[in-house]
């Protein structure tokens, strides 16, 4: 690390944002506004003047947008880091205590010392926008199962009704939500050409390819192993001394194992195809169907990553 870098963690809540600059260990704080976004934008202009910024931050469910769009219009090179890992940076330096200014400090660190394996962001209004549909979606999705859910264990006529009505309000706004999730993807080429290129592979339809291009705008940028590990689809070794045991998935983005799951269970009933051969091989093999189904999901990912990294359409052999 030259004397000359300068990492810079921001920890985003909803009113405010805390800023830690390591290793020259500055904090200050600015409110989560118009306003106080700007002064931030001034102070990262006079000290990219005297280093070479690189400035770390995590998602926040959208509080960390206006951040963003900043970070972006500076042309600085930021990260959108995973909380998850950043946690378990804080861990391995035995940091338990978690504040803001902490947070912001174990950020930094974390920036620091992983910058060289990390891919900087790209911010994208267009993607932005269709995760917030893609999100809603979803919500309206588990409202409309964890209604239905209840069905069975109410008694009471009026409440039946209640419910049977709610459970087809919500069925309505999925609809109204898909249609405008294909609106949004139609005013986009390049959201456009990327969905149309996902969907001539089998098992993925609207709802998928829709998750994908939200929940992973990473994909065709990453290696087959590291497009992998973000979705937790790649089995880590484990083994120590003389004792090896099966290696296991863990970790990623659970949004992208649930649409990446549909698909290969849609892939694994149609039988047909280069995928659905890897099934019914392991199942054949006397592989759990847990384990054959993950193996399909990994291979579908691998196949989309370099469909998108190439620009080519699915091929079948």
């Amino acid at each position: 690390m030259s004397h000359s870098d300068l990492f810079v963690g921001i920890d985003v809540a909803k009113d405010e944002l805390v800023i830690h600059a390591h290793p020259a260990g500055m904090l200050w704080r600015v409110p989560n506004t118009k306003t106080g976004i700007a002064a931030l934008g001034r102070k990262l202009v006079r000290l990219a003047g005297t280093a070479c910024l690189r400035i770390g931050f995590e998602a926040s469910g959208g509080y960390e947008r206006k951040l963003a769009i900043l970070l972006d219009r500076m042309d600085v090179t930021a990260y959108l880091l995973d909380p998850a890992r950043v946690r378990s940076f804080a861990r391995a330096e035995r940091q338990l205590a978690k504040t803001d200014p902490l947070d912001a400090a174990v950020i930094a660190r974390c920036l620091a010392a992983l910058h060289p394996e990390l891919t900087p962001y790209v911010h994208d209004p267009e993607a932005v926008r269709l995760a917030e549909h893609v999100r809603m979606r979803d919500l309206a999705v588990a409202q409309a199962v964890q209604f239905g859910n209840q069905l069975e264990s109410i008694a009471d006529p009026a409440m039946r009704r209640l419910v049977v009505a709610q459970v087809a309000r919500l069925k309505a706004l999925v609809l109204r939500i898909e249609k405008a999730i294909a609106s949004v993807i139609a005013a986009s080429p390049d959201l456009a050409a990327r969905e149309a290129l996902l969907r001539t592979a089998p098992g993925v339809g609207p709802v998928v390819a829709a998750c994908l291009l939200a929940r992973m705008p990473e994909l065709g940028r990453l290696s087959s192993r590291q497009v992998a590990a973000l979705a937790g689809l790649a089995p880590f070794d484990r083994q120590s001394g003389k004792t090896s045991r099966p290696g296991r998935c863990s970790g990623g983005r659970p949004s992208i194992r649930r649409c990446l799951y549909l698909a290969a269970l849609s892939i694994a009933r149609s039988g047909k195809g280069q995928l659905a051969a890897t099934t019914n091989r392991l199942r054949e093999a006397g592989k759990p169907f847990k384990l054959a189904i993950v193996a399909t999901m990994r291979k579908l990912l691998i196949t989309l990553n370099a469909m998108v990294k190439n620009n080519t359409e699915y091929r079948t052999a």
